[in-house]
């Protein structure tokens, strides 16, 4: 083990001390003895003498180089320890200013200060030049308000000895105020007397301001009247606050954990939430409107804000949303909207009202080719009893019509009135001027009922003026201008009527009533009868189907085809008896058929609208099977595309019925309508039935041709049969066949015809 520096000097001290005796005593002897001795002897003694004193120096000489020695390299290892010293005081420094973390030590005897150099930074007081400074100049750096407590500290840290943490600011010369954190403890003598106090004092400003800011958001959040959520990454809830639960009733315990989602209500599209996600991706922050459901089930329009959190390198930490319950808000926005644009009386749209829908309706009507009828009503006599019984009365009665007209219209229909005892009433998607009359009709006799209003037996009629677009004017003002004009025809025509502002319309209404009129004695005097239209197969050129085709034999006119009166049976409702009748009569004419030895053909049989809505077709079937014997592979039933998409649901419900009955199922005038895909794969269908307007344009300079090869393929590819109707060129033929279309019919072949010419026909061609 190597010696310590100061044992090795003392003991080469020693060595040296303990030589210097036996030199002086050697000397001494030596002159003793030389009185003793011969004068030979006397220089063999001094030989003998010289030969011990150098024996002696040299002995001293080596003593002090070893002693030289030791001394030198006690001197290196001191500069060593010296500079290590140094460099672990430079550390510590280093260490301190670093971490803000002075140290000091105080004699509890003096009360002196020894502190480091960072202590003296953060207190802001110059270093004395011994290190140390009184306990009271440091102590007066302390905030007056916190002295107390640090004294306190620091006596509890004596006391009871044990470590002691204090808080306190410093309130230096300018003002600032600096946050330090003090730990200290005691040091004890053997006898347990306190010797010094020594501790370490951090500069926590930044952390107090930052615990600060935290504290005052998240009391924010906490006192917040608005609702607020905070995501993680994945977009579960991981924080809410009380004005969440308020305005949601659900408790932080049931949100926590979830995903936001099981909020919603429903009504926001999961197109709008991919915008919104959109927004937020891109810039950050979205706010906007969307609906809410309540733990109680009730539901709410609420407006909300969300922003995205990233970290350092870009990711996604946390979403917050932060919204209010806007139900109040926009029951005030709708209360002002209804006030601006209906009438506060009668509750119907104002002048200001009609005018956006009609210029919107106009609008429709001039991209969809559709009509519009405006009708001008005026009350007759309504000045006589507003004059006679008072506004109060008369107020009662407009009341009473406004009533009456929203009643008789469909909700589609606007109605408004304009001031006084005027209103308009608008119709959209008009296919029929019978059918503004048939309206029209129903209003005259629903407002000249009499009204009982405050005990008077009040009677008022409407004359009506009524204009059509196209036809009569092609912007709203022009409409209005004649509708106003025929409802001052309608006046001068003696009242309680109605009047086309065109004559010629005038006179197609009366026709239509007319047609009603016989149309509902036409099924009891038996007028009715069905042609049947051939279906051809191209493969075999045989007659694969016939299509039944209802005609009217009309006393007077004679034989009328469909469109003079299926308009109008659809209207009145007289299309479901007629519908029935045309089942029966087909059934019985297949069952003919069968019986005079023909077969390998079906019998088509429209079904309307109406039928359908009815759901009662199966049991029409099974009814006709039972009586008929009647085979349900014989039949096809065919409904148009528009039909099967007025409640595809139902429709679905009811061919399926069909389709595990027997029927076989084909979908007419397919290309009119609005079909989507995915329903028309759910049909039970076998059979489409490209429509007529289609084929016409083969051959020429249009679309039809590209539109017949796409329903053929789409037909093909979905395993469906294609019939063409309307075929009525060799050109259209040949190019239906190239494209391999299955069946045809129109009048290239043979145009509807009575049942025995049916029957030879189909003679001749199966033969």
């Amino acid at each position: 083990m190597e010696k310590s520096p100061d044992k090795s000097v003392r003991q080469g001290y020693r060595l040296w001390i303990a030589l210097i005796p036996l030199v002086v005593a050697g000397f001494i002897l030596l002159f003793y003895l030389q009185d003793n001795f011969s004068e030979t002897d006397a220089l063999a003694f001094w030989r003998q003498r010289a030969l011990i004193v150098g024996g002696l120096g040299a002995a001293m000489l080596a003593a002090m180089l070893y002693v030289l020695f030791v001394l030198f390299r006690s001197q290196r290892r001191e500069q060593a320890a010296n500079e290590r010293l140094r460099r672990h005081r430079d550390q510590l420094k280093a260490a301190q200013r670093i971490a803000g973390l002075g140290s000091w030590e105080i004699e509890l005897a003096t009360m002196h200060v020894d502190g480091s150099e960072e202590l003296f930074r953060i207190f802001e007081i110059a270093m004395p030049a011994n290190a140390q400074a009184s306990y009271q100049d440091v102590l007066a750096q302390v905030h007056p308000e916190d002295r107390a407590a640090v004294d306190a500290a620091l006596n509890e840290s004596i006391n009871e000895r044990h470590p002691v943490s204090v808080r306190h600011r410093l309130l230096l010369p300018d003002g600032r105020i600096k946050y330090i954190l003090e730990c200290c403890e005691a040091e004890f003598g053997p006898d347990g007397t306190p010797l010094r106090a020594i501790g370490t004092a951090q500069d926590i400003t930044q952390q107090q301001q930052t615990e600060a800011q935290m504290h005052l958001l998240a009391s924010a959040v906490q006192y917040s009247g608005e609702a607020i959520l905070i995501t993680d990454a994945d977009n579960k809830i991981i924080t809410v606050n009380p004005a969440f639960t308020s305005l949601t009733g659900y408790s932080a315990e049931e949100a926590i954990g979830r995903n936001p989602g099981f909020l919603s209500a429903g009504r926001t599209t999961r197109e709008e939430y991919q915008w919104m996600w959109n927004d937020i991706h891109q810039h950050g922050f979205w706010q906007g409107e969307i609906w809410d459901r309540r733990k109680d089930g009730a539901v709410y329009p609420k407006w909300m804000s969300i922003s995205l959190i990233r970290d350092d390198e870009g990711n996604v930490r946390y979403h917050v949303a932060h919204f209010t319950d806007v139900s109040s808000e926009r029951a005030a926005e709708e209360r002002l909207h209804h006030i601006a644009h209906h009438d506060m009386l009668t509750g119907l749209l104002n002048r200001f009202s009609l005018k956006e829908r009609l210029d919107q309706a106009l609008s429709v009507a001039r991209r969809e080719g559709t009509r519009i009828a405006l009708m001008f009503i005026d009350l007759d006599r309504f000045k006589v009893i507003n004059d006679t019984l008072g506004h109060h009365v008369g107020d009662l009665l407009l009341i009473e019509v406004a009533r009456r007209l929203r009643e008789t219209v469909r909700d589609s229909d606007v109605v408004a009135r304009l001031g006084g005892d005027e209103f308009v009433v608008m119709l959209s998607r008009v296919e029929h001027g019978s059918t503004v009359a048939l309206v029209a009709e129903k209003l005259v006799e629903s407002v000249g009922r009499p009204c009982q209003i405050n005990g008077h037996d009040l009677y008022t009629t409407p004359s009506i003026g009524i204009a059509l677009f196209p036809t009569d004017g092609d912007d709203g003002e022009i409409l209005m201008k004649n509708a106003d004009a025929a409802m001052y025809h309608a006046k001068m025509e003696g009242r309680n009527n109605f009047q086309f502002f065109d004559a010629k319309m005038n006179d197609a209404a009366l026709e239509r009533m007319r047609i009603e009129s016989d149309l509902r004695l036409a099924l009891a005097r038996e007028e009715f009868c069905l042609h049947f239209q051939p279906v051809i197969n191209l493969s075999t050129g045989r007659v694969a189907g016939l299509e039944a085709l209802v005609r009217w034999q009309h006393p007077e006119k004679g034989l009328l085809p469909p469109s003079r009166f299926i308009g109008v049976a659809e209207e009145t409702g007289l299309i479901q008896p007629l519908g029935e009748w045309v089942f029966w009569a087909a059934c019985r004419q297949m069952l003919a058929f069968t019986r005079s030895g023909l077969s390998g053909f079906r019998m088509g049989i429209n079904i309307s609208a109406v039928q359908m809505r009815n759901g009662n077709l199966p049991k029409l079937l099974d009814q006709a099977v039972e009586s008929l014997g009647i085979k349900p592979a014989d039949l096809v039933f065919e409904i148009t595309e528009s039909v099967a998409m007025e409640q595809p649901a139902e429709t679905v419900r009811v061919l399926d019925i069909l389709h595990g009955m027997g029927v076989s199922i084909a979908i007419d005038d397919f290309g009119t309508g609005y079909s989507s895909l995915s329903y028309l794969r759910m049909f039970p269908i076998n059979n489409l039935k490209l429509d007529r307007s289609f084929v016409e344009e083969i051959g020429q300079e249009t679309d039809g041709s590209v539109i017949c090869d796409a329903t053929i393929g789409l037909a093909h590819n979905l395993g469906l049969t294609v019939v063409a109707e309307g075929v009525e060129t060799q050109v259209q033929l040949d190019y239906l066949r190239s494209r391999g279309c299955d069946l045809v019919q129109g009048y290239l072949f043979s145009r509807p015809i009575p049942a025995n010419e049916a029957e030879a026909f189909i003679r001749a061609r199966n033969s």
